[in-house]
This record gives C-alpha cells, structure tokens and sequence, in this order.
C-alpha cells in the first residue's frame, strides 16, 4: 500500500498541467492566498532536487560536448565507453582497467584464461596490472565480452541518431540478447514494450528511472542492477530527445553510489539513481575537460607540410589507446616512423606509456 501511494503522488506531480481534472477559476473576485497555498506544488517532493540536480549535470555535459570539435567528441564518447563497462566490471564482477578494455576490443590482446595457465595474463591485462593489481583467477571472457558489447551499444546509440532499440520488438530483442546473462523471454519484453512506460509523459529522467527499475523488477531477476536494465533506461532518454552527443552515463560513479542505490525501492530507488546519473555526468565533464585541454595543446606544435605529427596527434586524441603498429595502419606509413612520432608526442608532453613495458608499448593521454 505505501508503494501504491508514492507512485499515486510521482504520478500527481508530474502529470502534465493539461491532464488535469480541475476546472478554471471564473472571472472575478482573486482568490485569497489561504485558498492559493493549498494549490501550490508541494516543494519538499523527495524527487524534486535530485531531479534538478541530474538534469543540470547532463544538461551540462550535453552543451559542452556539443561544442566540442568532432575529435574531442569521438574521443570522449570512446573513452567514457570503455569507463562505462569497467564500472561494470568491477560492480558485478572484477576490475579492469578501461585501457585494457581498449586493448581487447582493438584485437590486441588474447583471452584470459589460457594466458593465466600459462602466467603471461599481465601481457593480456598491461595497463591493470602495471597498476599493482594483482589476479587469484582468471577474469572471465564471456563477461568481459559482455562488458565490450555494452561498450560498443553504448557508443552507438549517440552516435547513429537513426538506431532507435525501443521502436520494434526485435531490435529490443537484439539489444537485450547481446547484454543479458540469461535468453530473455519474448514474454517480458512484449509486456515492457506494452505497458505506460513508452508513453508515459514527464521529465525523460524519471521515466528512465523507472523503465530501468520496472525492468529489473522482474520475476527471476536475482541481481539488484543490470546491464539490460541500465542501458534500456539510456534507450528511454534518448527517445525522449536527449543524448544526441552522448548515450547517459551511469555506471562511472563508485561501487559505495551503486551499492547504495541497490538497497533502495519505490520513490527513494529514482532518488538514487538520478544521484548516480548526476554524479557519473560530472565525472564525464571532467574528463571532457581534460580532454580538452590536452587537445589545446596539441594545437601548438610546430610540423612541417609533410609530417604527420598533426594527423596522428588526431587519431591519439580520437582512441584510447595507440599502439606503434596501430598508428602505423591508420597513417600508412612504417611501423618505424609510427614509433617516432609516438615519441616525439611523449616528448612534447601530450602522451605517456601506460604499461612501463620496453617493447609492445601502448600510449595514452597524458
């Protein structure tokens, strides 16, 4: 019964002013302000400010991106990707860090298991394990290509304006089929797509929130957050006309906001995770401006007509990760000149080494 009343109340403050039953005030006399104050929104709704502060945060993150030049953006939707599935990662499962992530998706590593019964996993996992970390087992293939697929949904939904998952049954089932752990049945997705969700009007935030959390309230459902879950409620904001230059990002905040946000429910549970949107947004501003500062720099070096110092300061700013032999295919020239400019940018300042290794060197950022 306390459920049914918080959503009688959600739904009473964000009915839309057109659906509302009470007539017009005639002509005449003004109402007294007694009368006037019992009509006022009730302004101490628990939604209210982490609404405010959600969408603010986004709303930020959204204008700033959109000003940004095209190789920031690709750069930055890229990066916060492969954040995105790490956050999983050490959620649900093991921490990697998203540089190795890059590395897996690039076809640059191997699979895990076989490099561990052989003890060369730190070949496979450089950037985690040059950071001190430090594996009993093995991580799992089969999630981490899990995590990678989200990675690569994830960067498609901002980038291809024309996927919309939620418009047909077998898109939605492509897309969950991909990211759940178990076949979903046909069964629950027809009666997700069928129920008010999809038309349900008010602020898209909270419709997210509570598409992701009908979602993951299902019979059988035993974790209390999903992949699925997190990324349908992506797919309601951006049918809602948001996230044109960036897919929502949740899953960047810490385990201490997603652990909390599972032990929540009803109207508290919306609570949460709008703090955890606000929160992961931020974090997504500030790497964004990072990102831009570093490619400010990148601006200032001096080359000649001929050199490809600002082409392959470009494609670094654009990946995550760069390799001597990936810059070389992507700039066309010899795997030695790749490595020299490699250098020559580690030297301005604008790129490190991530791994610490002497030969099979990745480049990041600086």
């Amino acid at each position: 019964m306390p459920q049914a009343a918080d959503d009688d109340d959600d739904a009473a403050l964000f009915r839309p002013v057109w659906d509302t039953e009470d007539e017009l005030e005639p002509p005449g006399k003004p109402p007294s302000r007694a009368s006037q104050a019992t009509k006022l929104p009730n302004f101490t709704h628990p939604l209210l400010s982490p609404l405010a502060q959600a969408q603010d945060a986004v709303a930020r993150l959204e204008a700033r991106l959109h000003a940004a030049t095209d190789a920031v953006a690709y750069g930055l939707r890229a990066r916060i990707a492969y954040h995105e599935a790490a956050g999983w990662l050490a959620y649900s499962h093991v921490w990697i860090h998203p540089w190795d992530l890059a590395l897996r998706d690039a076809g640059a590593t191997g699979a895990f298991y076989p490099a561990m019964f052989t003890g060369h996993l730190s070949a496979q996992l450089p950037t985690t394990t040059a950071q001190g970390f430090e594996f009993q087992v093995a991580p799992s293939d089969v999630t981490v290509n899990r995590a990678l697929r989200f990675a690569r949904l994830w960067r498609r939904l901002a980038e291809m304006n024309t996927w919309k998952p939620l418009n047909t049954a077998t898109d939605l089932h492509e897309v969950l089929h991909d990211l759940a752990a178990e076949p979903v049945p046909a069964r629950d997705i027809d009666e997700w797509r069928s129920s008010e969700i999809l038309a349900e009007q008010g602020p898209a935030l909270i419709r997210a929130a509570r598409g992701a959390r009908d979602w993951m309230n299902r019979p059988g459902v035993t974790q209390p957050l999903t992949l699925d879950g997190i990324f349908l409620a992506a797919c309601l904001w951006r049918q809602s006309g948001f996230g044109r230059t960036i897919t929502l990002p949740f899953w960047l905040v810490s385990e201490q906001y997603l652990n909390r946000l599972g032990l929540q429910f009803g109207v508290e549970w919306v609570a949460e995770f709008l703090g955890c949107i606000a929160a992961a947004a931020r974090i997504a501003l500030a790497v964004l401006e990072r990102l831009e500062a570093t490619a400010a720099k990148g601006h200032t070096l001096t080359a000649t007509a001929r050199s490809h110092l600002p082409a392959a300061f470009d494609l670094v700013v654009r990946e995550p990760v760069m390799t001597g032999r990936d810059l070389a295919h992507k700039l066309r020239i010899t795997p030695q000149a790749a490595l020299a400019l490699l250098r020559q940018l580690t030297k301005e300042g604008l790129l490190r080494e991530a791994t610490g290794r002497a030969s099979f060197r990745v480049f990041v950022l600086a």
